[in-house]
């Protein structure tokens, strides 16, 4: 229902035009007609793979999260986001569009519209990006289905939140399906092989630590900018990160495993800044055992860390023992 290629929203409808007649006519003031709420929830998303590496053109993968996500709600006190709302539907970010009905959307947050999540913010799930996606759902006159268009409109929608956004978040909420992105700027649906034995269970681990995107990434590309790093990364990482990004495409068990250690130890040893103190511990511990793995979630340093273990049947002893979330 997201992605049908010239589906429209609809500009005012002769319904609406009679009614603002009449209206006149009887001296009662002009009112937008509100939309019915839609019931769909927009997911969180989750960088499976591609963290930070995406910015030098690495492939990434972008998977939606179903244990979070938002919908359109009414109530009749003003929500704690109500004025940057206000904002955003002013902003030249969203009015530049000229495909988003931002009239309508500052009438309906008049009368009470609120976006309900349970997407935590800063923990790299994409909260801004379900919020991107739920304002293009209902309120873009028309909706296209190319891709690379979305992505587009969504890192111009999102921006207004990041300053600079690549898109994706909101395209995977969007469209609720696993992205594939190549080469910084390609991206599409992933197609995904049935596991021939038991697939490896996801898992997300709350470090408990505040984390601040900007001074990560900017670590990331100055530290790729010298020799030395950036030689291992060629040599060592970016190998190895293909590989593993192909090996879950193909459901290659083996070269999974083994790729994601690599991964797991390299960004161990040369991503301090990137590891949560309050799980470096436990980090660590997993290269003495065998039954789950850890790796970066998104830009790192604090929110969630990302966790492959072995089976469903290891993830559950692992919950015993820390919380984690399954998305």
């Amino acid at each position: 229902m997201f992605n049908m290629p010239g589906v429209k929203r609809g500009k005012p409808t002769q319904e609406v035009t009679l009614f603002k007649k009449v209206s006149l006519l009887l001296g009662v003031p002009s009112q937008p007609v509100i939309p019915p709420l839609d019931p769909h929830i927009f997911p969180a998303k989750l960088l499976l793979f591609g963290e930070h590496v995406l910015l030098l053109g690495a492939t990434a993968l972008a998977l939606p999260v179903s244990a979070f996500g938002g919908q359109w709600a009414w109530s009749d006190q003003r929500d704690r986001h109500h004025d940057r709302l206000l904002q955003f539907a002013d902003s030249e970010a969203l009015k530049g569009l000229g495909n988003i009905d931002v009239d309508q959307f500052k009438h309906d947050l008049k009368a009470g519209l609120y976006f309900q999540s349970n997407i935590p913010t800063g923990y790299g799930l994409g909260s801004s990006g379900a919020l991107c996606a739920a304002i293009y759902d209902r309120y873009a006159y028309e909706k296209t289905g190319d891709l690379v268009e979305l992505k587009s409109i969504f890192a111009r929608m999102e921006s207004f939140f990041h300053g600079n956004s690549s898109g994706i978040d909101p395209l995977t909420s969007f469209l609720g399906e696993p992205i594939l992105i190549e080469d910084k700027t390609s991206v599409k649906r992933a197609a995904l092989t049935k596991w021939p034995t038991e697939k490896p269970t996801v898992f997300l681990i709350d470090s408990n630590m505040p984390r601040q995107t900007a001074p990560l990434v900017t670590w990331f590309l100055e530290k790729s900018r010298e020799t030395a790093f950036a030689e291992k990364l060629s040599a060592e990482y970016l190998p190895a990160h293909e590989a593993l990004v192909q090996a879950w495409l193909l459901a290659d068990t083996e070269q999974f495993w083994v790729n994601l250690r690599r991964i797991s130890a390299f960004q161990l040893e040369h991503f301090c800044p990137m590891i949560p103190q309050t799980l470096q511990r436990f980090w660590e511990e997993s290269f003495l055992r065998n039954d789950y793995v850890l790796k970066i979630c998104g830009a790192g340093g604090g929110g969630f860390v990302l966790g492959f273990a072995l089976n469903d049947s290891k993830a559950q002893t692992l919950a015993a023992q820390i919380p984690v979330v399954f998305p």
